[in-house]
């Protein structure tokens, strides 16, 4: 028998090694009860239902289901717009439909019987996913920013191409996850295709020299950080490059929590980009990376600050809702 003090659900893609490894950790430590719903897979598990007296249901991972009314957090780490559909479905507007409903009942759901506390809220998520908005906050928060365009007209890019003396990255204002698209250098060669250069706005921004970045993990006001020489423009091109433990300095420390504040965010995995005198200069916030590999490339013990600040969370999201939370149930069941 185990005695359980609160519930967490993490919402995610199927197969997330992060959401995973957290559920079992925290399940092993039986303070929390920790469920994953793999957003992507509502199509043809018949889970999902929702009555309008406050009560839903919702298929788990590994069998049962939860009432999202009885949870403490939720962590929102992937909430797929995309659904595993079967193969025999290829009708495009039955595609269409499947995806929209799913996303929009699933979401529903939440935005009208969940009281808890998000990691992070959604609607956050998706505005701070965009790097124009983050790049203000970064500057507002004090943080040494590149200077950036983001322009599809040719004679704009190329002005601030001039400006900046012709040392320019160009990097995709949102990409596509099936081909990542990695930070480029441009050339006078870029600056000729007119016709590529307008078929859609891109990030230009003056190039930070140097080797060394920084990838953080901010969970609340805790910042654990990994420094990555790299001789590539984007380490992320060439695994595992030289990985250490890091420490951020107590400026950059509380301009980036700052940051988080001023996004809505509370977890998020920072880039940023060591200048010439050794400044840390912002790049991006990813509001839910991948950070395990850092662990696994570094040594720096990720996952239990990060087990420790979801049991947190989840506890004191139960006292708050004065929930006497005494759950019990048997090691060999689902609750």
């Amino acid at each position: 028998m185990k005695v359980t003090t609160g519930r967490l659900a993490i919402f995610t893609d199927s197969a997330d090694l992060h959401a995973l490894l957290m559920q079992r950790v925290l399940n092993a430590r039986g303070r929390v009860v920790c469920d994953v719903v793999e957003t992507d897979s509502l199509c043809g598990g018949g889970g999902l239902s929702w009555w309008d007296d406050a009560r839903s249901r919702l298929n788990v991972k590994g069998g049962g289901s939860i009432d999202v009314g009885d949870l403490d957090v939720v962590w929102w780490r992937r909430g797929s717009n995309f659904q595993k559909i079967p193969a025999d479905v290829t009708d495009r507007a039955d595609v269409e439909v499947i995806n929209n409903d799913c996303r929009t009942a699933l979401t529903g759901m939440l935005w009208n019987d969940f009281h808890g506390t998000w990691v992070s809220d959604p609607h956050a998520t998706a505005m701070a996913e965009n790097k124009l908005v983050q790049l203000r906050a970064a500057r507002a928060a004090g943080l040494p920013v590149p200077r950036t365009l983001v322009s599809q007209d040719p004679e704009e890019i190329r002005r601030f191409f001039l400006s900046v003396g012709g040392d320019v990255i160009v990097k995709s204002v949102r990409g596509c996850s099936s081909t990542p698209a990695f930070t480029t250098k441009v050339t006078d060669a870029h600056l000729g295709e007119e016709v590529s250069m307008r078929l859609a706005p891109a990030i230009y921004q003056e190039c930070v020299p140097g080797q060394d970045h920084l990838r953080a993990l901010l969970l609340g006001d805790e910042i654990y950080a990994v420094s990555i020489h790299s001789e590539d423009l984007d380490w992320r091109g060439r695994l595992p490059g030289s990985f250490r433990i890091a420490q951020v300095d107590d400026v950059t420390s509380a301009g980036l929590r700052d940051v988080l504040r001023r996004l809505g965010l509370r977890m998020g995995v920072v880039d940023m980009k060591l200048d010439g005198n050794g400044t840390p200069v912002w790049l991006e916030i990813n509001p839910q990376g991948q950070f395990l590999f850092m662990q696994a490339l570094s040594g720096l013990d990720l996952v239990t600050p990060c087990v420790t600040y979801f049991e947190r969370e989840v506890l004191l999201a139960a006292h708050r809702h004065g929930q006497p939370w005494a759950r019990q149930r048997l090691s060999s069941s689902r609750p």
